[in-house]
């Protein structure tokens, strides 16, 4: 699976500002799940399928909208199921990142501290990738996640 992420390092606690897994299947196509802050304290958890052309997204169904056309949606309805079991076993990536507890209890995305040998110090960042992707800005911004990878 391929993994972008980055995370702020705060005294205590490393917060997730974006997480994004995904899969690239046939037919110029996107799924995965994506995480991070959303701005006033709330962080977002969602599955996605994108489609694209080469060069743009032409789709990004996320919940109950295509953020691309706007169009109301239903994930649950529209995404095959063979596609949404991969796009949950990439949110299953992401949850193994965070620390469940945090999750639960206050609806956070810290950093489980197993991962922290895997991460790269940059600034006040810590970042993990294995793969990059020219759709990751745009995925992210669409879910309303407020920090994306430079690259």
């Amino acid at each position: 699976m391929n993994i972008n992420s980055g995370w702020e390092k705060r005294e205590d606690r490393s917060i997730c500002r974006w997480m994004l897994v995904w899969i690239e299947a046939e037919d110029n196509c996107l799924l995965g799940a994506v995480a991070g802050y959303s701005g006033g304290g709330s962080f977002q958890l969602e599955m996605f399928y994108a489609t694209h052309d080469g060069t743009e997204l032409t789709s990004l169904l996320i919940d109950l909208e295509d953020k691309i056309s706007n169009k109301e949606i239903d994930f649950f309805t529209d995404v095959s199921e063979e596609s949404q079991e991969l796009c949950s076993k990439c949110e299953d990536v992401i949850l193994d990142w965070i620390n469940i507890e945090a999750w639960e209890d206050a609806e956070q995305l810290l950093l489980e501290n197993r991962h922290n040998e895997a991460l790269k110090e940059n600034s006040d960042l810590l970042l993990f990738s294995n793969a990059s992707s020219k759709f990751a800005k745009v995925i992210l911004e669409s879910a309303g996640i407020t920090a994306s990878p430079t690259e």
